[in-house]
């Protein structure tokens, strides 16, 4: 009998879809090509020239503030061979330009320099020729890009998501740490284990110890999903992630005796506690390879390799637990079987969502 009047809860995706290229390939098109992502704070472009670089799908892009000081979203590719403008991240002072034929941008991404242009280009057109634009949003301190220059607003990705983030402000923020951690398995497994409730008394016993999560809250809003849970027994706070830093300034006393976890559909996962907002994108770069770029917010002043320990402290329990399954789907005898009907059926919402996706690509 299922509690609640609930439907079972069971696994959605076949083996194939955390190994198979083919599988990739459409997730690649469905999911990744066209969307908006996180690819820098606004801590890291407060100058003139100061710029960030990502790939969205199979699209580079970078994010540069121009001399006016607004912020402007490319294609990252020289509008003559296509060449790849700009590397990470850091400051370009005056222009972007290109090492292989010295073509040059102004920061507001139009064609400002073609060398030999009378001779060999007498007909250019530059003002045809600057950089293509991106689409361009910040939210709560947070830049995002998408590669269509007008595509949907960011709040329609976002959606409900904002109003559960309680009294968490993360633009209140200052990014004060990030690492990039590989991870040797498929990304959904790690979004998977992110929403899945179950894991948290027995793999994270010591590291989530001091949370009830018996009392753990979660819904779907859309296709995203939000979550909070309480420290047990309103505890103080010292012994749980404890990181050496002060408790965020403006936060109501909920969300001080109690850490929120949330999902962006499909890959951009987030994590709000006293004393941080953390934000990790599992970005697919193989079937069987994930990298997870982290990124933590704090109070001005917060001890951001203290902070960055702290998140290692389970997030290195989520990959190793998520590498073990990868070395093992790909066995003949491989099955999942049933899922806790409560706990474990966020994993089922989010196999749904990406099936929705996938539906009529390639």
């Amino acid at each position: 009998m299922i509690r609640g009047g609930l439907e079972p809860s069971r696994y959605l995706l076949p083996p194939a879809a955390y190994w198979s290229g083919d599988w990739a390939e459409r997730e690649r098109a469905a999911l990744f090509a066209s969307r908006w992502a996180l690819v820098a704070s606004l801590d890291e472009l407060s100058r003139p020239g100061d710029y960030a670089t990502a790939t969205v799908g199979d699209s580079p892009v970078v994010v540069v503030r121009d001399d006016d000081g607004t912020l402007r979203a490319f294609h990252n590719l020289c509008r003559h061979r296509g060449m790849k403008l700009l590397q990470e991240s850091g400051n370009v002072a005056r222009s972007i330009d290109c090492f292989y034929h010295q073509w040059r941008y102004g920061l507001d991404g139009c064609l400002r320099v073609v060398p030999q242009r009378r001779e060999q280009f007498p007909d250019l057109d530059v003002t045809q020729w600057g950089l293509r634009p991106a689409g361009l949003a910040a939210w709560e301190g947070m830049v995002f890009v998408h590669p269509d220059p007008s595509p949907p607003p960011l709040a329609d990705t976002l959606g409900e998501l904002p109003a559960h983030l309680g009294s968490c402000r993360p633009g209140l923020l200052h990014q004060v740490a990030r690492e990039r951690i590989e991870a040797r398995c498929n990304w959904k497994l790690f979004v998977e284990n992110h929403v899945d409730v179950y894991h948290l008394w027995y793999l994270h016993q010591e590291s989530l110890g001091g949370f009830d999560h018996t009392r753990f809250e979660h819904r779907h809003v859309g296709r995203n999903w939000v979550s909070y849970e309480p420290l047990k027994g309103d505890a103080p706070r010292a012994g749980v992630l404890a990181s050496g830093s002060g408790v965020i300034g403006h936060l109501e006393r909920r969300d001080v005796l109690g850490l929120g976890a949330h999902l962006v559909f499909p890959n951009l996962m987030m994590a709000a506690a006293a004393e941080f907002f953390a934000t990790y994108v599992a970005e697919p770069v193989a079937p069987d390879r994930t990298v997870i770029d982290l990124r933590i917010r704090a109070d001005a002043g917060a001890d951001g390799e203290a902070l960055l320990g702290s998140l290692r402290s389970f997030i290195s329990e989520d990959v190793a637990a998520c590498e073990a399954v990868q070395a093992a789907v790909t066995s003949s005898s491989f099955e999942v079987g049933p899922l806790a009907v409560d706990h474990e059926r966020p994993i089922m919402l989010f196999h749904r969502s990406v099936l929705e996706a996938l539906e009529g690509a390639p």
